[in-house]
């Protein structure tokens, strides 16, 4: 009955503090507001970025031109992002053959903390290092997990905050393909 007891207690925490932690940006400071740094808007290009992944490799957005990226940022310690991640890896292998890329950007975090995570996970889309936060700013993050669907012609179809089940994934998906 105790053990219950705890297990129950322990679950209300975790929810109370995820809710905290969604509504307070899980710890994201947002960008100051300036012209030069407006909020990207769905039916707007993308901000186009350069990160490394978790092999040393630059990636660009701009590199998947002409195909739909599943743009997701994150990090290990977020309840809600792990909580998404076995969808987000069931969306990669339905999709990947489809012109699809997922590519999730990690947040203020170590490779080596980032690629034991994804390794126990078996997760296996593309990982970027946003280790100073700046996509994430460019990007407005004010919450994780934050998921953005881009277009073939790199503009955002679908914005969605939080953590999403995989039929939400799918519906995204479904505009940034059309």
């Amino acid at each position: 009955m105790r053990a219950k007891l705890n297990s129950a207690l322990w679950c209300v925490f975790y929810v109370l503090l995820t809710a905290v932690l969604v509504l307070s940006g899980c710890g994201q400071e947002p960008a100051p507001a300036s012209p030069g740094n407006s909020a990207p808007v769905m039916d707007s290009l993308a901000p186009d970025f350069t990160l490394k992944d978790l092999d040393g490799n630059t990636v660009r957005l701009s590199d998947f031109r002409g195909k739909v990226v599943f743009l997701n940022f994150w990090a290990t310690w977020c309840g809600p992002c792990r909580m998404e991640m076995a969808d987000i890896e069931e969306v990669h292998q339905e999709y990947r053959n489809r012109g699809v890329v997922v590519l999730g950007v990690d947040l203020r975090e170590s490779a080596g903390m980032v690629r034991s995570f994804v390794q126990q996970g078996g997760y296996t889309w593309t990982f970027l290092l946003d280790t100073s936060g700046q996509v994430g700013t460019a990007y407005r993050v004010r919450g994780i997990p934050s998921s953005f669907f881009i277009d073939r012609e790199g503009v955002i179809r679908a914005v969605a905050v939080g953590a999403i089940p995989g039929e939400t994934m799918e519906q995204y998906l479904a505009q940034a393909m059309q």
